[in-house]
């Protein structure tokens, strides 16, 4: 095919058996006929979390998982296969009109429902006609009259044409029958309380005909506690043949829906949608073939499907669309080595019976269903010819081939549960990696795809939105136009992106536009949430078989990536509370200073000189201080003749200067408006009249070069003292004042340059 096509698949509940069964035939025609897969997967939840924890219980998040619909738009799908019939029981709109009208102009084919509007193909089960024989079995070749029906969903189309045909049987051979012995279940197990409730209101009843089988196996479980046979004291069938059906004790009557084969129709006829060969909508009826068997009280099964009498048409029975030519050789090679012994000879049971179990353990097994191969044995036992053999006999070689192809069956099985057991255990560890590395982006989201390779995922692509979207229930989700990758791994390779370097994806290049690995590629998009977050999503390139394991996986992905927004949020938070506290610490330490400080001068204000004078003479008891008092002369006069400003140049070059004169030897105040007071500590005379000797000396030169037409000079004080804890600053604050106004008698008479002094 020159146009590798790319298909999107819509699916509910898609870890349960029918769907899975569905999954595998869509991913195995995508494999044979070349098309790109896109499986955007509704992984259901809410009746088994209702079964542990009641019905009032609002912690379930299907409606999360809901919104995976939506990405269908940026897939870049060419075709549409959407599993109504498993999706709508979860959706809290259930209307399909509106559901389909998302998908408006993208080609698709409706499985498990009738497409009314006739826009796209629509692919069913017979299931009127699987169940009308089915019931009508049990009326008349068992003559059962007393009947109760576990239904699926009321609004399921399934559901009810399954109920239709069960009421109409009834009303046919005029058997009595109301609406109270119908009970509503969700194709789930967790239908407990609805068998028990009518096991209770109708304890003599002779059948319960169950909507499908995975309800019927429920109620295998409800009888058994209560110590009702089934087959014998309560006929129970069920519809769909699921897998451990005939395995079930006893072996389950139902109808064969074969999900494997509509899944692999879907893909031929979503094909022929993108190639335009089929521009018309086509609705597509499967049929139903009922299988009898002993759970409806029959106690050998009857055959009412064609038998089997010769080596093509056993082999025609097993051959799915999937088998290649080199499979459906060796097949036929294999097989048909065991067929053609003589069954009717016993001598030849043992060679039958080790070449059945070495073609149980061969590879082909991947292509067939062991219940179908089992139909297949049955079927040609019954075409052996009665004269030729002991009945008796032969039904021990029949039952040692069932046997053989049940204990694979169950050994494969718990092959699975093992690996899947010991796998699991590992989930843990992508979280906690992820965790440990919540500093660094990118090894962050490198640690998201580390384990994914071990894990039987060939690729994955994760995919974020620019910021967490909060979504609660109940509330209108809008799908984001962009995502972006944070990481992608192909095999062992793994590629992560700081925030700013990551790619965008849109409705314009796709999901799938990233991939790198094998073509085809069938990619499973998994929603990643936490709680009512959303964050993105997952697109991993694995088969049907892992993908509850890769579930899990996205759920850890999820946990870690609110973990990361919870530390995110924190952290911004820590920062702009440091912020907070900077800030605060700023305005208390300028609110200090104002308090401690003169604006004008940047020296000590009163109160600042006194605080500070009273540490240093503790912190230099029993050493020699001087305390100098200084006032600016004639500082009244420049104020009013130059004005206030040349007065505050004034006050600011006498502050300057006694700063300078200082240096570290002791502090600076003002006290008043042309007030000035030092402290030089430790100090004795000589130092402090050095200082005052330079203090006078700067001024002199000031007034000698300087072009003001007025003088800057000082009168200062003295006061020489030990400190000490007897010291008393005011005291010493007078003695300087009493000093420094022997000083001011001999100023000038005028600061005026030009005036008589």
């Amino acid at each position: 095919m020159d146009n590798v096509y790319t298909i999107g698949v819509l699916i509910g509940n898609a870890n349960s058996p029918h769907t899975m069964d569905l999954m595998q035939g869509i991913y195995r025609a995508s494999k044979k006929l070349n098309v790109n897969l896109l499986f955007f997967l509704g992984i259901h939840s809410r009746y088994h979390y209702r079964s542990y924890f009641g019905e009032q219980a609002e912690d379930d998040y299907d409606y999360q998982f809901n919104i995976v619909y939506d990405y269908a738009w940026l897939g870049k799908v060419d075709a549409l296969i959407i599993s109504y019939g498993s999706l709508c029981i979860f959706l809290d709109d259930a209307d399909k009109t509106t559901f389909l009208n998302k998908f408006s102009g993208i080609p698709y084919i409706l499985l498990e429902d009738r497409d009314e509007t006739m826009t796209g193909s629509s692919i069913i089960s017979d299931n009127y006609h699987g169940m009308f024989q089915l019931v009508e079995h049990l009326v008349t070749d068992h003559g059962y009259r007393d009947f109760t029906y576990l239904s699926g969903p009321a609004d399921n189309t399934d559901a009810i044409e399954r109920k239709r045909a069960f009421l109409d049987v009834l009303a046919q051979y005029q058997i009595p029958f109301d609406e109270s012995r119908i009970a509503y279940g969700d194709y789930s197990s967790c239908v407990e309380p609805q068998i028990n409730e009518l096991l209770d209101r109708f304890p003599h009843m002779q059948a319960m005909v169950c909507a499908n089988d995975i309800m019927a196996d429920t109620v295998y479980h409800e009888c058994a506690k209560r110590g009702i046979v089934v087959g014998r004291d309560l006929a129970v069938t069920g519809y769909d043949d699921w897998e451990v059906s005939k395995s079930m004790n006893p072996p389950l009557t139902t109808v064969l829906q074969d999900a494997y084969d509509m899944g692999y129709m879907a893909v031929i006829g979503a094909l022929e949608l993108c190639s335009q060969k089929s521009p018309h909508a086509v609705a597509v009826v499967i049929p139903a073939e009922v299988k009898f068997r002993n759970s409806c009280g029959c106690t050998t099964p009857l055959q009412k499907s064609p038998s089997l009498s010769n080596l093509k048409q056993f082999l025609d029975q097993i051959f799915g669309f999937d088998f290649n030519q080199g499979a459906k050789r060796r097949t036929e090679r294999d097989l048909g080595t065991i067929l053609r012994h003589d069954f009717t000879d016993p001598s030849n049971w043992d060679t039958i019976l080790i070449q059945l179990k070495q073609f149980l353990e061969s590879d082909l097994m991947d292509y067939i269903s062991p219940s179908t191969l089992s139909d297949a044995f049955c079927g040609y036992f019954h075409t052996i010819p009665a004269a030729s053999h002991s009945s008796d006999a032969l039904s021990h070689l029949k039952e040692e081939i069932q046997s053989a192809i049940l204990a694979y069956t169950l050994k494969k099985g718990s092959q699975n549960y093992a690996v899947f057991q010991n796998e699991a255990s590992f989930l843990p560890l992508i979280s906690r990696d992820m965790m440990n590395h919540i500093e660094d982006e990118k090894e962050f989201f490198h640690f998201a795809m580390t384990k994914l390779p071990a894990l039987h995922c060939k690729s994955a692509y994760l995919y974020l939105f620019e910021e967490p979207i909060v979504h609660k229930k109940q509330e209108p989700w809008i799908c984001p136009q962009n995502m972006y990758l944070a990481a992608f791994h192909i095999g062992d390779q793994i590629t992560s992106f700081a925030e700013n370097e990551r790619p965008v994806l849109s409705a314009q290049n796709g999901i799938g536009s990233f991939h790198q690995g094998e073509a085809p590629f069938s990619l499973s998009i998994f929603c990643l949430f936490s709680g009512d977050e959303q964050y993105g999503i997952l697109a991993a390139e694995i088969a049907p078989s892992s993908l509850v394991l890769t579930h899990l996986i996205s759920m850890q992905i999820g946990n870690a990536l609110k973990f990361r927004t919870l530390s995110r949020k924190q952290r911004a938070t820590q920062n702009n509370l440091e912020k907070l506290v900077q800030e605060i610490k700023e305005k208390n330490e300028l609110l200090n200073y104002i308090s401690e400080y003169d604006a004008l001068t940047r020296c000590l204000n009163r109160r600042g000189f006194v605080e500070q004078a009273m540490a240093l003479n503790r912190e230099h008891s029993g050493k020699n201080a001087v305390l100098v008092f200084a006032d600016v002369d004639h500082l009244k006069e420049i104020n009013d003749c130059f004005g206030h400003k040349e007065g505050d140049f004034a006050i600011r070059f006498v502050a300057e200067t006694l700063r300078h004169a200082l240096k570290d030897c002791g502090i600076v105040g003002r006290i008043g408006g042309d007030e000035f007071v030092v402290l030089i500590c430790p100090c004795n005379a000589d130092s402090a009249k050095t200082i005052i000797g330079q203090i006078q000396a700067v001024c002199e030169n000031f007034n000698h070069t300087s072009e003001k037409e007025y003088y800057v000079e000082l009168s200062m004080g003295q006061h020489a003292f030990l400190c000490g804890q007897d010291i008393s600053l005011p005291e010493v604050l007078g003695k300087a004042d009493d000093a420094l106004y022997t000083q001011k008698a001999k100023r000038r008479q005028s600061v005026l340059k030009n005036a008589e002094n």
